[in-house]
């Protein structure tokens, strides 16, 4: 079941957001925004699943950071109800699925809150 969710994941946001409500089209509208400030260093994956500003002090990004974490939450809730499993551990999936695909250079918070780049 684990090493399904991202797989079912993916499936879900870009083939059927109706399927989920509302959050998987705002989400899929807004990743180019999200990559774009990745690209840029200006924000990062967690290991929580969520994503997090490096020091910006930037309110469109902050704003974006926010957007995408709520609907992250939302569907770390629809994902654990479908499966069967928790939210945090969808999450901790979500996030794995997330680094390995990452481009270089991308940043990811660690647990402990230290930064590190790929």
């Amino acid at each position: 079941m684990k090493t399904a969710i991202f797989p079912l994941l993916l499936t879900f946001l870009l083939l059927a957001p109706s399927l989920w409500g509302d959050f998987s089209g705002r989400m899929k509208s807004r990743l180019s925004d999200v990559v774009a400030q990745k690209d840029a260093g200006t924000i990062g994956e967690g290991m929580d699943g969520f994503l997090h500003s490096r020091n910006s002090s930037d309110s469109a990004v902050i704003a974006l950071v926010k957007a995408e974490n709520k609907d992250r939450r939302e569907l770390f809730k629809a994902l654990a109800a479908k499966t069967g499993g928790d939210s945090t551990a969808v999450a901790k999936k979500f996030f794995e699925g997330i680094a390995t695909k990452a481009k270089a250079g991308h940043w990811f918070k660690k647990a402990s809150g230290k930064w590190i780049q790929k």
